[in-house]
C-alpha cells in the first residue's frame, strides 16, 4: 500500500466578518504569525513566508499556485478544516466552497471537523457559538 500524504489546509488566511467584529479589521492567521515571538532559547519566530507571500485563501491564484506546487512535490491531496457549529451556522467555509466552484482546479480534497469552541483561550471568551 503506497503512503499519500495530504496537508492539512487551514482556513483563515483571509478575512471573515466574524474576527474583524472580535478581534479588530483585517486579522487573519497571518497577524498571528507576524506576532509571534521566540519563547525559549534557540526559537526563531516570528516565520516569515517565502518571498513575503502572506496569500489570501479567497484569490483564486493563490489555490492554484498551492496545487501546482503541492502536485509537484508529491503531496496527495488537502484536508480542510470545516467548523460546525449546532446552530447551522457556516464560518471559514468560502476557502472550500470556491474550490468546488473553481472545477478546473485539479485538487483532491476532504474535511477535517474542526469542532471545539471558538475562544480566547486566555479569558475563555467564545466566539461564533458553540460546537
Amino acid at each position: 500500500m503506497k503512503t499519500k500524504i495530504v496537508a492539512y489546509y487551514l482556513p483563515q488566511y483571509h478575512e471573515v466578518p466574524e474576527n474583524n467584529d472580535f478581534w479588530g479589521k483585517g486579522v487573519t492567521e497571518w497577524t498571528n504569525v507576524r506576532n509571534a515571538r521566540p519563547v525559549y532559547d534557540g526559537h526563531i519566530q516570528p516565520k516569515i513566508p517565502l518571498n513575503d507571500n502572506y496569500y489570501d485563501l479567497m484569490d483564486k491564484r493563490t489555490v492554484e499556485w498551492q496545487t501546482a506546487l503541492a502536485n509537484k512535490y508529491g503531496i496527495y491531496g488537502f484536508c480542510y478544516f470545516h467548523y460546525y457549529f449546532k446552530n447551522g451556522r457556516k464560518i471559514l467555509e468560502k476557502p472550500a466552497e470556491n474550490l468546488l466552484h473553481w472545477k478546473e482546479i485539479n485538487q483532491k480534497f476532504c474535511f477535517f471537523g474542526a469542532n471545539d469552541p471558538w475562544k480566547r483561550t486566555w479569558s475563555s471568551t467564545k466566539v461564533g457559538g458553540t460546537t
